[in-house]
C-alpha cells in the first residue's frame, strides 16, 4: 500500500465522520430549539397566570382595606373574619395549575431530549431514516406542549373568573 492510497483512505473516512458529526450537530441544535420553545411557552404561560391571580387578589386586598377603613374600628373588631380577602380557592387553583403545568413541561421536555438523543445516535451510525423520525417527535412534542400551555391558561382564566364571580 502506498502513501497516496492510505492518504486517500483517511480522507475518505474523516470526510465520513465530519459528516456525520454535523448532522448529529444539527439534530442536537434542533432539539434544544424545540426544548427551548417549551420552557419559554411554559414559563410565559405560567407567569401570565400568576400576574392575573396576583392582580386579582390585590384587589380583593384592597377593597378589604376598604371596607374596614369605612366601617370602623369597632365594626372590624367585632367580626375579624368578616374582613379577610378572599382567594384561598384561589390561590389553591393557581397552585394546582402550576404543578399540573411544570409536571406536563417535564414530561414534554423528556420526550424532547429523548428524541433528539435517538437522532444524534442515528446520525453518528449514519441512519437517516431515525433522524427523520426523530426531527417528526421534537415538532409533535412542541406543539402538543404549546397546545397543552393555552389549554391551561384557558382553564385557569376561566376558573379565576369564576372564583371572582362567586365573590
Amino acid at each position: 500500500m502506498d502513501f497516496q492510497a492510505i492518504i486517500t483512505d483517511v480522507k475518505g473516512r474523516v470526510e465520513t465522520v465530519s459528516t456525520r458529526a454535523q448532522g448529529a450537530a444539527e439534530v442536537s441544535v434542533d432539539t434544544f430549539k424545540q426544548a427551548g420553545d417549551i420552557v419559554v411557552s411554559s414559563a410565559q404561560d405560567l407567569f401570565k397566570v400568576h400576574s392575573e391571580v396576583a392582580t386579582d387578589l390585590f384587589g380583593k386586598g384592597k377593597a378589604s382595606v376598604e371596607k374596614a377603613m369605612n366601617d370602623g374600628l369597632k365594626a372590624v373588631a367585632s367580626n375579624p373574619v368578616g374582613y379577610l380577602p378572599e382567594g384561598r380557592e384561589q390561590i389553591v387553583a393557581t397552585f394546582n395549575t402550576t404543578v399540573d403545568k411544570v409536571s406536563k413541561s417535564g414530561e414534554k421536555l423528556i420526550s424532547t431530549f429523548k428524541g433528539g438523543f435517538e437522532g444524534v445516535t442515528a446520525k453518528i451510525n449514519g441512519e437517516n431514516v431515525t433522524v427523520a423520525k426523530a426531527k417528526k417527535t421534537v415538532r409533535k412534542t412542541a406543539s402538543a406542549a404549546k397546545t397543552t400551555a393555552k389549554k391551561t391558561v384557558r382553564k385557569t382564566t376561566t376558573a379565576a373568573k369564576k372564583a371572582t364571580a362567586a365573590a
